[in-house]
């Protein structure tokens, strides 16, 4: 079956980023601009969500990411996640983890997802806090990840190296492996410019020299590397410059427009006004992208 799938069009991977709202206000943040009154009243409501979820499930969508800001600042996002799983998709949830109860994690326990990622910021408090700007967001977080590894949840965790923390990401991975091999660590780098087109978070970025330095110090990262530019290859060979979004990813963000994915938001489709699968089928393959010519 997968082999078919890489043949021709199918909207095998989404991502939907349900809300912008957050309790934390990290400096890097891209959707933090759109954390507002106003803006939050204007997101999709439970009834609209799930009508759209039975269509990516009439389509044959297998994995989706919950992302968004942070999902779980939904008061209605464990009936999302619980809707969406009953309807057989492979679950991934970006959080923050701050909002993590005992209740939540029995919850999730009772109904695991396919993997939880985390944020892990800085190393020490005070870095991590600089960056979160959230008081006693460290605690919280580090709670999260207590309750989740007691119900051995599939966790992994990820920090975008950043000048604020450039010198703790290998103290962070090195408490990451001590909870276990079955526990994974993923280093970023990008940072992404916000949704109101502001780019003072470019300040935050470290230097290619640093990356490559901070790759090249490390195995696991340089494979990790090595991987992403062989996949990057393989999809130029097979694909000319044709990337996932639109041909077997996509992305939705929190008012319910279609778009190729988070970081290309030039167009989108309603889906308020159409169906899924006209928007991904007909529509999503004429955006325009910058990194492909067709």
């Amino acid at each position: 079956m997968f082999g078919k799938i890489t043949d021709r069009p199918y909207p095998l991977n989404g991502q939907w980023e349900l809300t912008c709202r957050c309790n934390l206000k990290c400096l890097m943040c891209y959707t933090d601009p759109f954390n507002t009154p106003e803006r939050i009243r204007r997101e999709l409501d439970f009834n609209e969500i799930c009508r759209i979820l039975d269509e990516l499930h009439e389509e044959g969508c297998l994995y989706l990411c919950f992302t968004g800001g942070e999902p779980f600042a939904r008061r209605d996002f464990l009936d999302i996640y619980a809707y969406a799983r009953q309807k057989g998709f492979l679950l991934t949830v970006f959080t923050n983890g701050t909002l993590i109860t005992p209740e939540v994690a029995d919850f999730l326990k009772a109904r695991p997802p396919r993997m939880i990622e985390i944020s892990w910021h800085g190393f020490a408090k005070e870095s991590f806090e600089k960056i979160t700007q959230g008081k006693n967001s460290y605690e919280r977080f580090r709670e999260a990840v207590r309750l989740l590894e007691e119900r051995n949840l599939p966790l992994t965790f990820k920090t975008t190296g950043m000048t604020l923390n450039r010198d703790e990401i290998f103290k962070i991975k090195n408490e990451v492996r001590k909870m276990g091999e079955h526990v994974q660590y993923r280093f970023g780098s990008d940072v992404i410019p916000r949704l109101d087109g502001s780019i003072d978070v470019f300040g935050y970025q470290l230097p290619a020299a640093e990356i490559e330095a901070i790759e090249a110090a490390d195995p696991e990262f340089s494979a990790d590397r090595e991987n992403q530019d062989r996949q990057r290859r393989e999809t130029l060979a097979k694909k000319g410059d044709r990337c996932g979004g639109g041909y077997h990813k996509f992305h939705i963000d929190a008012y319910g427009m279609l778009q190729l994915c988070s970081g290309n938001r030039r167009e989108g489709y309603d889906l308020r006004k159409g169906s899924f699968r006209h928007g991904f089928y007909e529509v999503l393959p004429c955006f325009p992208c910058p990194k492909r010519s067709r």
